[in-house]
């Protein structure tokens, strides 16, 4: 799939001497070196590209922009992993916090921070926005203290665009997975974030905006028991009728499809009549005897009953799992999701939360 019909080249320029940058790349399987990195796209002052430290393992990306809102702000960070993604040789999965960037061994020495600051500050300067700031942060102590910083911003952002899907007249769908799962797609609601993290305001904004259009406004219709008459008339035909049905608060029945990049998996325990949620980075088997890589591979793509893949704002939801008896049917969770949920789920339910270890 041409990133041309995600990207207007009119807009977006990246064409750059120091690295082979191509729509081509988008998807291609690359091994190499693992970074851990964030993206940050923020109202804020100055031109031209800074650089901190020297890439090893760690890469913060923080652009700042002037001319422009804070809700535009944040959607144009949905257009750093499809920037990024053009470079031969690399690719950028996940988003926000959960950057994985892999760099093939072959250009890890030849892709510098300055290549990599050229290719961003060009591609948002085309847009005419106002001024750019590319900064790139690859010295650990400095990545740290952003990270924590870029956090703390995109939480303020999903609590201030948190409305309720009563509120309004239509939801947003998501088709940026189907590079690789063509017949995938992600429903946006006000009280569900898509799997990797993208709020309601960030989808409706981009697709406003034009600059990036794998966003798509998507008409509630009708609510019948949960399920939404016209977006699952919209999900049946662009998953060419694999997908006829979806309950967005469920996994139990006609659970949502699970994407490339989710942050979370919930499963259903038959043993307990409950639910795990296990997160990416936890490597140990879960209490159905599965890891989330496996997980993982059993259900991207798909809808699969008893699994669904979710972003760690939807477990905030007013909406979490409400068809399927949310928060009390939930009877495990891996360490760094229950350090997650610990301040805002009821006690009473914390105690009868088995955590993994």
């Amino acid at each position: 799939m041409d990133i041309y019909k995600f990207i207007d080249p009119k807009k977006v320029d990246i064409k750059v001497d120091c690295i082979e940058t191509d729509s081509l790349y988008i998807g291609e399987k690359v091994e190499g070196r693992k970074i851990k990195a964030f993206e940050l796209v923020e109202i804020g002052s100055g031109k031209g590209i800074e650089i901190v430290g020297k890439l090893k393992d760690v890469l913060g990306i923080n652009i700042k922009v002037s001319g422009v809102d804070d809700i535009t702000a944040s959607t144009l960070e949905s257009l750093t992993p499809e920037l990024m993604n053009r470079i031969r040789g690399l690719r950028y999965d996940f988003r926000k916090e959960n950057v994985v960037i892999t760099i093939s061994d072959k250009i890890f020495d030849k892709l510098t921070l300055e290549c990599i600051g050229e290719i961003l500050y060009k591609a948002f300067n085309s847009l005419k926005i106002g001024d750019v700031k590319v900064i790139l942060i690859a010295d650990r102590d400095r990545f740290n203290k952003e990270l924590k910083r870029a956090y703390e911003i995109h939480k303020t952002r999903e609590e201030k665009s948190r409305i309720s899907e009563e509120e309004v007249d239509e939801f947003y769908g998501c088709v940026s997975c189907q590079i690789n799962l063509p017949n995938h797609v992600c429903v946006i609601s006000p009280e569900r974030p898509s799997p990797c993290g993208t709020i309601w305001g960030e989808a409706k904004a981009a697709n406003e905006l034009e600059i990036v259009n794998y966003y798509f406004e998507m008409k509630k219709g009708d609510k019948i028991n949960g399920e939404y008459k016209s977006i699952n008339k919209k999900v049946e035909e662009i998953s060419e009728g694999k997908i006829k049905r979806i309950k967005l608060h469920s996994l139990l029945k006609n659970p949502p499809s699970t994407g490339l990049y989710s942050e979370l998996i919930i499963f259903y325990i038959p043993e307990k009549d409950g639910f795990g949620i296990v997160d990416r980075g936890y490597k140990h088997k879960t209490p159905i005897g599965l890891s989330f890589d496996e997980i993982e591979k059993i259900v991207i793509g798909k809808q699969v009953e008893g699994f669904v893949g979710v972003s760690c704002a939807y477990l905030k939801s007013p909406k979490f799992l409400k068809d399927d008896g949310g928060w009390r049917k939930v009877v495990w969770a891996s360490p760094k999701v229950y350090e997650y949920i610990k301040d805002f789920v009821d006690k009473g339910v914390l105690k009868r939360i088995q955590v993994g270890y």
